[in-house]
This record gives C-alpha cells, sequence and structure tokens, in this order.
C-alpha cells in the first residue's frame, strides 16, 4: 500500500487525441475523471469501449503526470517531518496529501496549488533529506501539471 497521484491530461477537450468512441455521452467529473454521462443506461460493454478509447486517446493515455509519493512508511516519515518542523507552516500538505499513506478518491483542487507549492518548496528548504527532497520534487511536478491544465491532483 501507498499513496499514489496523479493530474490528468487535457488531450480529449483541447482536440490533441482521437476522438472518443461515444463524444456525445463523454464527460468530465468534478476531479477531471472522464465518465460516460446521458439520460440512458450505460452498460459494461460502454464502459469497457470508453476505458479502452480514453486510455488510448493520447500519449500518456489521459495522464500527464503519475507518481508514487511513497509507501505507507515513507508518507508516515513525511508527516511526522512536518509534524515536527512548524506544523501550522504545512496545513495543505498535512490535512490533504500526507493524511494518510493511503488514501485515495479525493483531490487537491488547481486553485489551492499556490498555497501547496509555497509549502512544498518551503519543506524543501527545510532539509537535504533524499526522501523527503524526491517527494517535494514530484509535489512540485504534479502541482505544476495541475496549474498547467486546471485539473486537480487526484489520489
Amino acid at each position: 500500500m501507498g499513496l499514489d497521484a496523479s493530474v490528468r491530461c487535457n488531450c480529449i477537450q483541447e482536440g490533441k487525441a482521437r476522438p472518443h468512441p461515444f463524444p456525445g455521452l463523454l464527460g468530465f467529473d468534478e476531479a477531471g475523471e472522464p465518465t460516460l454521462k446521458g439520460d440512458r443506461d450505460t452498460n459494461l460493454k460502454l464502459w469497457l469501449k470508453h476505458d479502452k478509447g480514453y486510455r488510448d486517446s493520447c500519449p500518456h493515455s489521459g495522464y500527464l503526470v503519475e507518481k508514487r509519493l511513497g509507501n505507507t512508511a515513507s508518507v508516515a516519515y513525511v508527516r511526522a517531518f512536518l509534524a515536527n518542523h512548524s506544523p501550522n507552516s504545512f496545513p495543505l500538505l498535512l490535512e490533504r496529501v500526507v493524511s494518510s499513506g493511503s488514501h485515495s478518491g479525493d483531490w487537491v483542487a488547481a486553485s489551492d496549488m499556490p498555497q501547496l507549492l509555497t509549502e512544498t518548496r518551503r519543506l524543501q528548504g527545510l532539509t537535504s533529506d533524499p526522501l523527503i527532497l524526491q517527494f517535494t520534487n514530484d509535489v512540485v511536478e504534479l502541482g505544476e501539471a495541475s496549474i498547467a491544465t486546471g485539473n486537480p491532483i487526484v489520489f
């Protein structure tokens, strides 16, 4: 178990990808996740075609950036470091990113990226620990992708 994070690309929305198999049914939820919409029942066969079509539509399979932020132990290590070094300086990192070593199904909105990047860069300046520096480099890459696309970081 661990903490994975990603930012979706905008290839379909920007017309840079192959057309979706059901363009009239394609929608995007609040986390940027592609979904099928419509009044009629969507069956498993449609969902499977949707998933494959989306996955094969662009060179990055729908994800601009995907990162393994760490296993449960390394995320706990980052969380403990933050808690021991001015936890009030890292509210977004502590409450939304490293709150658990294995949370999923939630996200940090693109509008929160300036704060997240400020906290992450502050953390980079506190240590030369390679594990924490790798974590912060990955969060910065995710945050910059989120700003570039307007899509959230999804866990």
